[in-house]
C-alpha cells in the first residue's frame, strides 16, 4: 500500500478496537482522519471477549450495534459462565445469560435486569475488529493505512509530525492532532514522556493457549446447556476458558503457580488440566504474560493524546480494559471535532485527562479486586475426589463463587456507574461525595453532573438514547429550553433540544456527546452562556446549588 501523503486533521496511531472506534466517531462528524497501523490485518489474538453494555450503547449511536450482536457465537448459543473442576469434570455453579437471539428478539431477562437497550455482548476481538474496521472505512473522511509503523511523534508548533516506516521506505506525515491508540508498548506514550504508574505485577503470571478442537466442540455442543466461558479448578492448576465461535475455536488461560517460571509451565499440561483428559487439538498461539495494573501519569501533551492500552493496562477481567479504551475514544472523538469545528476551547483536553485518568484508575482497581477476591476459592485438593467430602466441598465452593464472583458478571457499577468528578467538563456544585466508581456490581441512576445519562424507554418504544443529537442535547421534561437555545446559537455550539415524555427528576438535563450529564436543574442558570462555554472548554463558571442536581 502506498504511504498516505498530505496534512490531516487527526492521525490515529493504532487500528485496534479503540483506534477504530475513534476513527468512526470522527468519521461520523466529517473529520479528516488517517489511521496508521503496523499490522497488515486485524488481530489474530483473541484477547478481549466481551463488549460491555456501555460500549454497545456507543455502538448503537454509531449504527453498528446490531451487526456486532449478530457476530461471534451462533445466535442461539447461551452465554453462561460455568465454574467446574474441568470442562469434562464436575460443575460447581454457573451464571446463566441469554443468547444473542434472545437479546435481539427482546425476550432476554437481561433487558429487565439491566437499565439499557443494549446489554453486554460476548464477542471475541478477532471478530469485533473487522466489523469496526469496515464501519470506519465507510466514512468518506476516514482512511486506514495498514503496514505502516509509526516510529516517532513530535509536536512542532501548531502541527504534529509523525514518522512512519512502510516496508523499506520512511516518510513524515503531519496532522493538527495525533492520538496514540498503539497499545501497551506505545510509541506515542514514549514520545510525550508519559510514564505508567501502579503495579507492574499485580497477580500471578498467566499462560494463554489459543487453539482449535473439533472434538471439544462436539463434546460441548452435546452438553445439556453449553457455556460461553468456563472457570476451571484443577488439582494444581486453575484458569479460565472461552468458546470463541461455538465451532471449534477456543482460548484457555491458566494461572502460573507461584514459584514456577512461566516458561517452565507446559501448555500441554495446562490443556489437560482444563479439559480433564487428552483431546485432539491444534495449537494456534501460546502466549505467556504478566498481569499489570498501570495507568499513565498523563494522557495529554499539547496536541498529542493517549487512549486505550497506551494509557492504561490491567488484568483482563470483565472486559474492563478494551471497553474502558472504547469510552476513551468516545470521549476524545467529540472533543477533537469541537476543536476542529471552532466551537471547542482549550479546556476540553484537560477535562478528558481528568475524567479518563480517574475512571481508568478506578476501573483498574475494580479488576484487581475481582482477581484477588477469587484467588483462594476452590483450592482444596479434596475438591477433586469422588466421595461425600468432595461433594460437600464442591457444593460449598459453588455457593461461595455464586456470592463472590457475581460482581464480575453483573458489573453494572463499572459499566454504568463510572462518574466524573472534579472535572472542568461538568458543571456541578461540588457537594457530591460520589467517587469515580462506588461499587462494581451496583448502579444507581443519577441525573447529577458527571453521571451517565440514564436510559429510559419512550412512549413510542424508542430508547431515549435514540433521540439524542450528535453533540450536546438538552432533554426537556417540562423546563424552558429558551435560554439554552439562545446561548448555543450565540456561540455556534451545536445543541439539540429534545422534549420527552419521561419521568425525570429534573426538568432540564444537558447531555454531553459522550452520554454523560454536563448539567441538570429545574431551570436554566442565570449565566447560561457561561455554562455552555464552560462545557465547550472555554473556562469555568460557578453554578449555584439551586440549579444543580445533587
Amino acid at each position: 500500500m502506498p504511504t498516505p501523503s498530505g496534512h490531516r486533521s487527526v492521525i490515529v496511531v493504532g487500528a485496534g478496537p479503540v483506534g477504530l472506534t475513534l476513527a468512526a466517531e470522527l468519521g461520523a462528524r466529517g473529520i479528516d482522519t488517517l489511521v496508521l497501523e503496523k499490522q497488515d490485518t486485524t488481530t489474530d489474538n483473541p484477547r478481549c471477549n466481551t463488549t460491555n453494555a456501555r460500549s454497545m450503547e456507543y455502538f448503537r449511536r454509531l449504527g453498528v450495534a446490531d451487526r456486532i450482536r449478530r457476530a461471534g457465537l451462533p445466535l442461539d448459543h447461551p452465554t453462561d459462565v460455568v465454574y467446574c473442576t474441568s470442562l469434562t469434570g464436575w460443575e460447581l455453579t454457573r451464571f446463566q445469560f441469554s443468547s444473542a437471539r434472545e437479546i435481539l428478539d427482546r425476550t432476554a431477562p437481561e433487558l429487565d435486569e439491566w437499565p439499557t437497550p443494549e446489554p453486554q455482548h460476548r464477542i471475541s476481538q478477532i471478530f469485533l475488529e473487522p466489523i469496526l474496521e469496515e464501519h470506519a472505512r465507510g466514512y468518506d473522511t476516514v482512511e486506514i493505512a495498514r503496514g505502516h509503523e509509526v516510529v516517532g511523534v513530535a509536536q512542532r508548533g501548531e502541527i504534529v509530525e509523525v514518522r512512519v516506516n512502510a516496508g523499506d521506505t520512511g516518510s513524515v506525515l503531519t496532522a493538527d492532532y495525533v492520538v496514540g491508540c498503539d497499545g501497551g508498548a506505545s510509541t506515542t506514550r514514549r514520545a510525550i514522556g508519559a510514564r505508567l504508574q501502579g503495579d507492574s505485577r499485580a497477580a500471578e503470571n498467566r499462560l494463554s493457549v489459543y487453539f482449535r478442537s473439533a472434538e471439544l466442540a462436539r463434546e460441548l455442543a452435546a452438553s445439556e446447556r453449553p457455556g460461553w466461558m468456563y472457570w476451571w479448578y484443577g488439582p494444581s492448576l486453575k484458569g479460565s476458558f472461552v468458546q470463541l465461535d461455538g465451532d471449534g475455536l477456543f482460548l484457555c488461560h491458566a494461572r502460573v503457580p507461584e514459584g514456577t517460571a512461566p516458561e517452565d509451565l507446559d501448555e500441554d499440561e495446562v490443556l489437560r488440566a482444563a479439559l480433564g483428559r487428552e483431546m485432539e487439538l491444534e495449537k494456534i498461539q501460546v502466549v505467556r504474560w504478566t498481569p499489570r495494573r498501570l495507568v499513565a501519569d498523563r494522557f495529554v501533551d499539547g496536541r498529542i493524546m493517549l487512549a486505550g492500552d497506551a494509557a492504561h493496562l490491567w488484568l483482563p477481567l470483565g472486559g474492563f480494559g478494551m471497553n474502558t479504551g472504547i469510552a476513551d475514544a468516545v470521549g476524545l472523538g467529540w472533543r477533537l471535532a469541537a476543536l476542529q469545528g471552532g466551537w471547542g476551547g482549550p479546556d476540553l483536553m484537560e477535562a478528558y485527562e481528568v475524567e479518563r485518568r480517574s475512571v481508568g484508575d478506578a476501573t483498574s482497581r475494580a479488576a484487581l479486586k475481582i482477581d484477588r477476591d477469587m484467588a483462594t476459592v476452590a483450592r482444596d485438593p479434596a475438591l477433586q475426589i469422588d466421595d461425600a467430602e468432595g461433594a460437600r466441598l464442591r457444593a460449598e465452593a459453588g455457593e461461595l463463587i455464586a456470592k463472590v464472583d457475581r460482581q464480575q458478571w453483573h458489573s453494572q457499577g463499572v459499566q454504568f456507574g463510572s462518574r466524573y468528578v472534579d472535572s472542568p467538563g461538568i458543571a456541578a456544585d461540588g457537594q457530591s461525595a460520589e467517587g469515580a466508581i462506588t461499587r462494581i456490581d451496583e448502579y444507581r441512576p443519577s441525573l447529577a453532573p458527571g453521571a451517565r445519562f440514564p436510559h429510559a424507554w419512550l412512549p413510542d418504544g424508542r430508547s431515549v438514547f435514540d433521540v439524542l443529537g450528535r453533540e450536546f442535547t438538552l432533554i426537556c421534561a417540562g423546563g424552558d429550553p429558551g435560554p439554552f437555545a439562545e446561548a448555543a446559537a450565540t456561540f455556534d455550539i451545536p445543541l439539540s433540544v429534545v422534549p420527552v415524555e419521561a419521568s425525570y427528576a429534573q426538568p432540564l438535563v444537558l447531555v454531553r456527546p459522550d452520554l454523560f450529564i454536563g448539567w441538570s436543574g429545574p431551570a436554566a442558570p442565570a449565566d447560561t452562556v457561561g455554562l455552555l462555554r464552560q462545557l465547550a472548554g472555554f473556562g469555568p463558571v460557578v453554578v449555584g446549588r439551586s440549579t444543580v442536581a445533587s
